[in-house]
């Protein structure tokens, strides 16, 4: 994965307020921390930032940030916050990293391919998307493919079965379920029994109706 380069500014007042004031202008409030270090609170274009997630298929990436009055710092996406409603960008985490240490992240799992079993009829239910994986920040890589055309109705993909670059240390219970493939469900019919109970309740229901008329009459005659 390749490092993308974003500028920040220090920011000096922190609050939920002032966060909502950043944002309103087009900033987006962040903190960089790591290396032993105290946290750094900043603040980047939410339009620049919006850019990378959108050329991404993780929010979980590399990038290079010049900071204001600080240099280059290389730093590791590790939570973006998002209005639960809107999806508007809150805050971004962002962790400090070094070419010769070795993170820990989630890497996104991109399915390929449409499953045998699909084609002939069955659903493909997908149970994880992410896996854990360590690596040094230079491997780290923006999705990993998992190719499910060869499974069939019945068939189940582990976290073992998923290729992954030597690079690549697994995290992740290898014996963890990735995706199967299962039967759809059938609509369940109703049973006879059900149906002939329906049926003599609606015949058992006119002659009352009919005889609650003929007794009117009566009366009334």
């Amino acid at each position: 994965m390749e490092d993308t380069k974003l500028i920040a500014k220090k920011r000096d007042l922190q609050g939920s307020s002032n966060s909502r004031r950043l944002r309103k202008a087009g900033s987006l409030p962040g903190v960089i921390y790591g290396d032993g270090e105290d946290a750094m609170a900043i603040q980047l274009s939410t339009h620049n930032f919006e850019r990378l997630l959108h050329h991404h298929a993780s929010e979980t990436m590399l990038v290079e940030i010049e900071v204001e009055g600080e240099g280059n710092v290389s730093a590791l996406v590790k939570n973006v916050q998002h209005h639960p409603v809107t999806s508007e960008l809150l805050h971004v985490d962002l962790q400090k990293v070094a070419a010769d240490k070795p993170i820990q992240v989630e890497i996104t799992l991109g399915v390929v391919g449409e499953a045998a079993g699909v084609k002939a009829g069955g659903v493909l239910d997908l149970v994880m998307h992410s896996i854990s994986v360590e690596c040094l920040p230079g491997d780290l890589l923006d999705s990993i493919e998992v190719d499910v055309s060869k499974m069939e109705i019945g068939s189940i993909l582990h976290v073992s079965d998923v290729k992954l670059d030597a690079k690549l240390k697994l995290l992740s219970d290898p014996e963890a379920i990735v995706a199967s493939v299962v039967e759809p469900r059938a609509e369940e019919e109703p049973e006879e029994e059900e149906l002939a109970e329906g049926v003599e309740g609606a015949e058992g229901a006119e002659p009352e109706v009919i005889s609650e008329k003929k007794a009117a009459d009566e009366e009334a005659g």
